[in-house]
């Protein structure tokens, strides 16, 4: 037997009918007796515990069908080398807290992270397996990936000077604050009417108070996060009195302590218009945008006409298009108004579905001889009314041709006279180019254009045609409050198919990912069953802090439900169950055991058969229509004071029933939140975390028996660290809780074949 020298706390010493100082009793000889033997001496119960072996050779012996796991924080695995030690010296699967579910994997681009998880298979003993947590949940999901593919497309508006996809809807403060949030307790906002450039502006009066810039801070929540490599554009009109600094900041809504720091600007005491681009570099989530402007107790900032958005990277338009439908981009699948002739008899034809420039159809012109000149073969378009003389006009067309250095030329022309003017000709190659042309009119009859190809044999594909009299750019621009946002809602089917198909990626990305063929199990569905009994998430049932999501055109899609949450259910009733199991059959390794979980079971008889329930309905509605759930795991987050053994024992019969696998996969049991523990709380504790052991051997039969993980290694580490629900304290020491894990496994109390020889001998 294995002596472990660990110093224990001095909770567990007061057990002991004895001092416990160095670790050693101290017995003396009593008046009348002879020598004391030290095989006589009755080892107390922290000597006890010190000289259990590890877990695992107690599983071994014990429990050699099962696997008793851990469940442990990667981070604290890779960083912590007393940590690992414990957990590698005492258990025989892991399982991660969080490093294995959506959130932490899915990035906000859907892309797969495997950082953490790579580091973790490395760095853990080649013989310890690892148990899949998780792969569908109803949190820690990556939200704001998830809400890209069902949102609504955004539609913004913008007049011919915006610089950018205006969000903010409500800029010049015309509506009040609406949707404009204040933080920072170094200000009041206060309405008032006088604009920028409307009727209406906030004035931000500032206290006492505001001695730094982040007293006063206020911002707007965009409808999605910045994206990396994007560039945005910020205008704001300002003015203050005395000058004060104003700087742009962004911020995460839900954590106020992920946020960019950008320009800052000084104030004057009379309007102006300032502007900002920003391309957005950060690996961060950034979803909302606004300024802060506090340190200057005492002072007044007026603020007015915001802007924010992606830039627009406007083109002017050149001309006024005056060639428009299937005339210009042949996409209706006609020549449109399209002729052609000349001496070398050319033929036209739209091309078949896929040839066109970006597009399903183009224009082909055949010239099956060569010509001496360009008009042996010509195309026309004809106009309604003549051209007008001394005005400039532009063509644009995209082209190729069939030959490389064959060439097309550009002519203006009267109909019936066919006295033209303007000849241009261009070079051509077999790929697409954009051709430009600038024409000014001389003539008072001129009403059609030619494309002429009559030169060279070969095909030329022309596509995308525009002719009008050009728009001289504009000399300046004035400051609009034109555009606005609208949503185009997807339908429901097409929301269903790319939840699926993210589902899919996602459950393959993992499971065929390089060294998860450690992964020997899975919770494919983490917590499906609220503590109503009904599924979660499926006809709007939703955990206290959420609410049934909101869309329309005006408004956009508002999901309604904390960060990190997202209801598969709610989008894809019960196939999203039924679905997660088919993708995990499908690409897991063969011989993985597919697992739902869930919490409260021990407690609450009628969620434990809506989970029992629910798998009937997987097994009865997957594409084979055979049982493809292989186990159900029970979680077992017990309160000491409230638990019984006869719920421990009627759940373990219940699950028995089903004939599935049965695992316990996240003990823990909590005492008193924020107290000390007793010697009595420390052996109640043992005692439920003996039952557990005994009562899932009793009743669970053995080709159902899956095992058991312990959540988690010491008080310190664990979520519930002020309930010290763990079977190691803080310092790594061994708890009461300890024996009676062992003591579960083994059926019986090991100490009892302890001498005081034991541990005179340090074994």
């Amino acid at each position: 037997m294995k002596f472990n020298k660990i110093i224990l706390p001095a909770i567990v010493c007061a057990l002991a009918l004895s001092s416990c100082e160095d670790n050693k009793m101290e017995w003396g000889k009593p008046d009348g007796y002879g020598d004391v033997n030290i095989s006589d001496i009755p080892l107390e119960l922290q000597e006890k515990i010190a000289n259990y072996d590890v877990i695992k050779a107690y599983a071994a012996q014990y429990l050699p069908g099962q696997t008793i796991g851990l469940g442990l924080g990667a981070d604290l695995y890779l960083e912590n080398e007393a940590y690992r030690q414990v957990a590698d010296d005492n258990f025989q699967m892991f399982t991660t807290g969080n490093a294995m579910k959506h959130e932490s994997v899915v990035t906000n681009k859907g892309e797969l992270n495997f950082d953490k998880i790579d580091a973790f298979l490395a760095a853990i003993p080649t013989d310890i397996p690892v148990y899949g947590h998780n792969f569908l949940w109803h949190t820690q999901q990556r939200q704001q990936y998830l809400k890209s593919l069902i949102a609504p497309e955004m539609k913004v508006e913008t007049g011919d000077d915006e610089k950018c996809e205006n969000v903010i809807t409500n800029s010049g403060f015309e509506n009040g604050n609406t949707g404009w949030i204040f933080n920072g307790s170094g200000y009041k906002g206060t309405i008032v009417d006088e604009g920028y450039a409307s009727a209406h502006a906030l004035q931000c009066t500032m206290t006492e108070t505001s001695t730094g810039n982040y007293d006063s801070q206020l911002f707007w929540n965009l409808p999605s996060a910045l994206e990396q490599g994007e560039t945005y554009y910020l205008a704001f009109a300002a003015k203050s009195d005395p000058a004060i600094n104003v700087q742009v900041i962004g911020q995460n809504q839900a954590d106020y302590g992920i946020a960019i720091y950008k320009e800052t600007f000084t104030m004057t005491d009379s309007w102006k218009l300032y502007e900002y681009e920003l391309t957005f570099e950060d690996n961060k989530v950034i979803d909302k945008i606004g300024l802060q402007f506090g340190g200057t107790p005492n002072s007044i900032l007026y603020l007015d006409d915001f802007k924010f958005g992606k830039k627009i990277e406007k083109q002017p338009d050149k001309m006024v298009n005056i060639i428009l439908g299937d005339n210009s981009n042949f996409e209706g699948g006609t020549l449109g108004n399209w002729n052609s002739w000349g001496d070398n008899s050319p033929t036209r034809e739209i091309s078949i579905e896929g040839e066109g420039f970006n597009s399903k159809y183009c224009l082909i012109l055949d010239n099956p001889i060569d010509g001496d000149d360009y008009y042996k073969a010509q195309a026309c378009f004809q106009f309604d009314n003549f051209l007008e003389a001394g005005k400039t006009y532009i063509l644009q067309f995209d082209a190729k041709a069939s030959v490389d250095g064959n060439s097309v030329q550009f002519a203006a022309q009267n109909a019936s006279t066919y006295q033209g003017e303007g000849h241009k000709s261009y070079n051509l190659t077999t790929v697409w180019q954009t051709i430009e042309h600038e024409y000014t009119c001389t003539k008072e009859d001129i009403n059609c254009i030619l494309i002429n190809f009559g030169k060279y044999t070969g095909k030329y594909y022309i596509d995308n045609v525009k002719f009008g009299e050009k728009i001289e750019a504009p000399t300046a621009k004035s400051l609009t409050r034109s555009g606005g946002i609208s949503y185009i809602i997807k339908p429901i089917e097409e929301k269903r198919a790319a939840l699926l198909g993210a589902m899919e990626t996602w459950i393959k990305g993992m499971a065929e990912h390089e060294g998860m063929e450690r992964v020997v199990a899975w919770d494919v569905i983490n917590e499906p069953i609220s503590d109503n009994n009904q599924w979660r998430g499926v006809n709007g049932n939703f955990s206290s802090e959420d609410a049934t999501p909101t869309e329309d055109e005006t408004t956009g899609l508002n999901l309604n439900w904390a960060n990190g949450h997202f209801y598969w259910g709610y989008y894809l009733d019960k196939e999203y169950a039924v679905k997660a199991f088919e993708y995990a059959r499908k690409y897991t390794k063969e011989g993985t055991k597919l697992f739902v979980n869930d919490y409260n079971l021990e407690i609450n008889p009628n969620k434990l058969q809506a989970l029992i329930d629910m798998v009937k309905y997987i097994d009865e509605n997957n594409e084979n229509r055979q049982p493809i759930v292989d186990g159900i795991g029970t979680q077992m987050h017990l309160i000491a004071k409230s638990i019984a053994k006869e719920q421990i024992d009627a759940m373990f019969q219940t699950l028995a029933a089903t004939g599935k696998l049965i695992r316990v996969t996240e003990l823990d049991v909590r005492l008193e939140e924020n107290k000390t523990p007793t010697a009595d709380d420390l052996m109640l504790q043992a005692d439920i975390y003996r039952w557990v052991f005994e009562s899932y051997k009793q009743y669970i039969p053995a080709e159902q028996q899956s095992g058991i993980t312990i959540w988690d290694i010491t008080d310190d580490t664990s979520w519930y660290k002020e309930y010290s629900p763990c079977i190691f304290d803080a310092n790594l020491t061994r708890k009461p809780a300890y024996k009676g894990v062992c003591d579960g496994i083994a059926g019986r109390d090991i100490s009892e074949d302890f001498t005081g020889d034991d541990w005179n001998a340090g074994k």
